[in-house]
């Protein structure tokens, strides 16, 4: 087994444990507090607002890894057994299905409309000069 096969198993493992940390986070066995951390981590991790701008070296990414890993953790211990256990096999299930393609094409076409602004703006300001 090649280096790049075992992060292609490790990547694929960490995807599966997020989306079971979707899973776990829509199963009504979960009591608000675990709900409430969750949706705070995974709200923190995708937001564009940090505690530490980005751009101050070095503390403006670890800020995101220290706050995110803490909550992750916290809130796997805080899930029960049950609800870790059932998440992670249908996140395995569902994620091991060749049925992937919604998600690339929802992004695709998110850059085709992207690239088509951007296309339209461009012709604007190029051919700006025509329409004065």
């Amino acid at each position: 087994m090649t280096h790049l096969d075992t992060f292609k198993i490790k990547t694929q493992e960490f995807n599966t444990s997020i989306y079971a940390i979707y899973l776990s986070y829509r199963d009504q066995r979960v009591k608000w507090p675990v709900r409430l951390l969750l949706a705070f981590v995974i709200g923190y991790a995708i937001s564009p607002i940090d505690l530490i701008p980005d751009l101050t070296v070095l503390f403006g990414f670890l800020d995101d890894v220290v706050v995110v890993a803490l909550g992750l953790s916290l809130s796997w211990q805080m899930l029960s057994k049950n609800v870790i256990d059932e998440a992670r096999l249908h996140a395995y299930e569902k994620m091991n299905k060749e049925e992937v393609g919604e998600g690339q094409r929802i992004v695709g076409y998110t850059w085709m409309l992207g690239f088509t602004i951007v296309a339209v703006l461009f012709y604007k300001l190029l051919f700006i000069n025509i329409f004065l």
